[in-house]
């Protein structure tokens, strides 16, 4: 009304609270044409597919060295159980030759070995080609997997019908296993006392393989040594028109073949 002076009302603090928190909760908007307010608005979860290349497989690889760290943290088993190592399947005395292989739980040896320092009985139950075995801790290379031993574990696991770890599980064993490096280790003193097994005498092995590092070239085996076959003698009656020249006599035939002086 004319001549009334103005009166700012001033509004509820409940009020503005509300709006605010209103405002806070509602999802942002897309400048888009064709995007509309949309309440609850989630990203879609990766999609949990198999993993397909080598370095997607290398990230669930466990290095002789790395399971020697884990070997003394209580969650040793539940750790490894569902990685992968480079397994060497020949024997001390023979040419290493490796395959791929998934852990699928732990067993125990009647003797003991050193895994570095650390006293043990445990070996590792592994699955390779058609095969369930148990192996030392020490026949896991530290070394990374190679294209033709993937490709030829890729191709085991499409005859054997073996399912291939997926993204899904890569990313909880990862997990999984920085967890379990983060437990507080056994005293290396405790175990020393504690063991009882007769240990075995080491194995040797090469200096770059010892300390984890990769050969900067492909390694060639060498060729098995094949005797070479004694020369053919010439043939008893030659025929016409041909010549012979023999290394442990000086006698030479002439294109008749009669002997020469």
């Amino acid at each position: 009304m004319a001549g009334q002076p103005f009166r700012r009302t001033r509004r509820p603090a409940a009020e503005i609270v509300r709006e605010l928190r209103h405002l806070r909760s509602s999802p942002l908007r897309i400048d888009d044409e064709d995007e509309s307010w949309v309440e609850g608005h989630e990203k879609p979860p990766t999609p949990d597919l198999p993993v397909a290349s080598r370095d997607q497989l290398e990230q669930l690889r466990l290095s002789r060295h790395r399971i020697g760290l884990l070997l003394v943290r209580p969650a040793f088993e539940q750790a490894v159980t569902g990685c992968f190592v480079r397994l060497n399947i020949n024997g001390q005395e023979e040419l290493p030759d490796h395959r791929i292989a998934e852990i699928l739980g732990l067993g125990e040896l009647d003797f003991g070995y050193k895994v570095g320092e650390v006293p043990t009985n445990v070996a590792l139950r592994l699955r390779y080609e058609d095969l369930v075995m148990l192996h030392e801790i020490n026949d896991v290379s530290n070394l990374a997997f190679t294209i033709e031993e993937f490709e030829l574990w890729r191709d085991n696991c499409v005859n054997q019908a073996i399912s291939p770890p997926t993204t899904h599980m890569v990313t909880r064993k990862k997990i999984e296993l920085y967890n379990a490096l983060q437990c507080e280790a056994k005293p290396l003193s405790l175990i020393q006392r504690s063991f009882s097994f007769a240990l075995k005498p080491p194995q040797k092995r090469g200096i770059m393989e010892r300390h984890g590092s990769v050969y900067p070239w492909r390694l060639k085996h060498p060729l098995p040594l094949i005797p070479q076959p004694p020369p053919m003698p010439p043939p008893e009656d030659p025929p016409r028109g041909l010549t012979y020249r023999m290394k442990s006599s000086s006698i030479v035939l002439d294109l008749e073949g009669e002997q020469l002086p």
